[in-house]
């Protein structure tokens, strides 16, 4: 089943990817209007302007889109992560406070695509596409905190902070939806994330 939800082949002229792009801006827009129930291969291949024959060419079905999806949402959060400004933090609280408001203030950016992913995660193996994508963001992450604080964090245990904050946001979502506009929440999500980091 794992191969089916991966992609195909990879979109190498600017022409395919253009058309990845528009496959899964439509499946996108057909998610947050419809739902999962409502999105099929044919409803996405139409919205996309492109035929299914062509939707076929990169996706194998629509778990594959969504899990494409997934990955796709997870690398814009850790390119947000990445591209935090931390000249000027000092220690690590601060570094790991601003590093948590850049990944609050991506997901709140596009806070209704991840509601809308909420239902389809256990169908696309949601988790283990976020896991993939966090692994080829490791080393740049252990860098980016090598050079703020002097100290190159162990890999795993960088994933599992990664994993609990994802984690500690879902069961957020879950309890209340404005909770991740309160100020006191990258806060919150720091305590985690520098716990499950550890020393």
């Amino acid at each position: 089943m794992s191969g089916a939800l991966k992609p195909r082949k990879k979109p190498i002229q600017g022409r395919s990817t253009a058309t990845v792009d528009a496959i899964l801006e439509a499946a996108i827009r057909i998610l947050r209007a419809d739902g999962w129930a409502q999105l099929t291969t044919t409803r996405v291949a139409m919205r996309a302007g492109v035929s299914v024959g062509s939707l076929y060419q990169y996706f194998p079905n629509r778990e594959a889109i969504a899990a494409a999806l997934v990955r796709r949402r997870t690398r814009h959060l850790l390119e947000a992560v990445l591209a935090a400004d931390l000249s000027g933090m000092v220690g690590r609280d601060e570094v790991i406070h601003r590093i948590m408001s850049a990944f609050l203030a991506e997901k709140r950016r596009d806070l209704g695509l991840s509601l809308a992913m909420r239902d389809v995660m256990p169908d696309v193996r949601g988790r283990q596409a976020v896991l993939e994508e966090v692994r080829t963001f490791l080393p740049a992450l252990q860098d980016k905190l090598a050079a703020a604080l002097g100290i190159r964090p162990d890999a795993a245990r960088l994933a599992v902070a990664l994993a609990a904050v994802e984690g500690a946001v879902w069961e957020t979502l879950a309890q209340e939806d404005g909770l991740l506009d309160r100020p006191a929440m990258a806060v919150s999500l720091s305590r985690v994330f520098e716990a499950a980091l550890g020393d």
